[in-house]
């Protein structure tokens, strides 16, 4: 599921938004219950001076409305004669509900490395907030399209809101409708940017924008997928970390196919197929608790005691960042197994799987390997479809053609 976490700023609250989309409504329901008890708790909705944006740690401009003279990248030296150096954006939210919502706020701000005294008119809150309210209010109520409704009416929303809009479409009643997909991808758009300015942000956008590669590029495309990891690049200072925070998808097929393979009667005869790749988020077992990690379903097939193969089946395992083996599980060859069809309807979130899973993995001993011809068509198939930029497939062509050498 998305989840929001709130941090209350100078006209509505940002959010860090996470796709591990375990469709939780109950969780969805009692964080809109929680959020709103704890807006309402500092007196929200009231007239008061909002700075018409979203601050950052610094404190520091994210984004504004497009009227304020404030810009993004401002940071923010004093505050209607106030200091608020080293203060954080709750800070600066306190200052600003002792000021009436028509004032005119005198504000020093860094801008380019230069100190400026500006003026600043504030807008009332009461315009962001309100709506903001009733769309918790809906989502704690369970009325997810009301959520939806309330927010794509507002004039101006920031990353929190937009991700509470995806977080409402993710348990809605029509997903395709509402269009899960785009909303994700407006909220990815929207985190990277935030983050070019408040660079404790990055680690976690970095690490939600790949768990929410599934989702965006089976509804946007691989190309739009490609673009927002691009937009990482512009980080200062950061231009690697999205790149950086790959995790080794070699030792995850290495480490999950020996945990498949050893709960087999003939583990050498195990062919083992990864149509999709690794998501970040909770895998939920029949009956069991909900387990945190790298999950992925994948194909199974194995000789029995007889000597034959029993036939294709699903399996799922869930890793942890390093690689270890959390959790594994295969399901039964029947003609309705609960392990293939939770697989079957979880498989839309998942992310195209990565070279490593598709070629290492096919030409292993333990695959169902087709001719090398076969494998380089399935390499041309997936940079066509553009599941593979020119550079991966380039790299993944290489290691076919050196492995079909050994």
């Amino acid at each position: 599921m998305v989840r929001i976490v709130v941090l209350l700023l100078a006209g509505t609250f940002i959010a860090a938004p996470t796709f591990s989309m375990a469709q939780d409504k109950d969780q969805i329901r009692n964080q809109g219950k929680e959020y709103g008890a704890k807006l309402r708790a500092l007196g929200e909705p009231r007239d008061r001076c909002s700075l018409g944006g979203t601050l950052g740690a610094g404190p520091v401009v994210m984004r504004t409305n497009g009227t304020s003279t404030l810009k993004p990248g401002d940071k923010l030296i004093s505050l209607n004669s106030t200091s608020t150096v080293g203060k954080s954006p709750d800070d600066v939210v306190a200052i600003l509900r002792q000021i009436p919502p028509t004032a005119l706020v005198p504000i020093t701000v860094e801008r380019d490395g230069r100190s400026m005294d500006l003026s600043v008119a504030c807008s009332n809150a009461r315009q962001t907030m309100e709506p903001t309210l009733t769309a918790l209010d809906f989502a704690a109520r369970g009325k997810f399209d009301d959520c939806i409704s309330t927010i794509s009416q507002m004039t101006y929303i920031d990353t929190g809101v937009a991700t509470l809009r995806a977080q409402c479409a993710s348990v809605s009643r029509n997903v395709a409708k509402n269009n899960l997909s785009a909303l994700a991808a407006q909220v990815m758009d929207m985190a990277i940017e935030d983050a070019r300015y408040d660079p404790s942000l990055r680690p976690n956008v970095a690490k939600e924008l790949r768990n929410a590669e599934g989702i965006i590029t089976q509804g946007e495309g691989a190309a739009r997928f490609r673009a927002l990891v691009e937009a990482t690049k512009r980080w200062p200072g950061g231009e690697t970390l999205y790149k950086s925070s790959t995790p080794d998808w070699t030792l995850f097929r290495r480490n999950a196919e020996s945990t498949l393979s050893n709960r087999l009667i003939d583990p050498d005869s195990a062919r083992i197929q990864w149509p999709h790749g690794f998501l970040m988020g909770t895998w939920k077992p029949f009956l069991s608790k909900a387990i945190q990690g790298y999950w992925t379903c994948g194909l199974i097939n194995a000789r029995n005691r007889m000597g034959g193969y029993t036939g294709t089946t699903a399996f799922v395992v869930v890793l942890d960042a390093s690689g270890y083996v959390k959790y594994s599980e295969i399901g039964e060859s029947s003609d309705y197994d609960l392990l293939t069809a939770s697989c079957n309807k979880s498989a839309k979130l998942l992310p195209p799987p990565p070279a490593e899973l598709t070629i290492v993995a096919s030409t292993s001993k333990n695959s169902s390997s087709g001719s090398l011809a076969d494998e380089l068509k399935k390499l041309v198939d997936l940079r066509n479809s553009g599941a593979l930029t020119e550079a991966e497939f380039q790299t993944a062509k290489a290691k076919l053609l050196g492995g079909s050498a050994n």
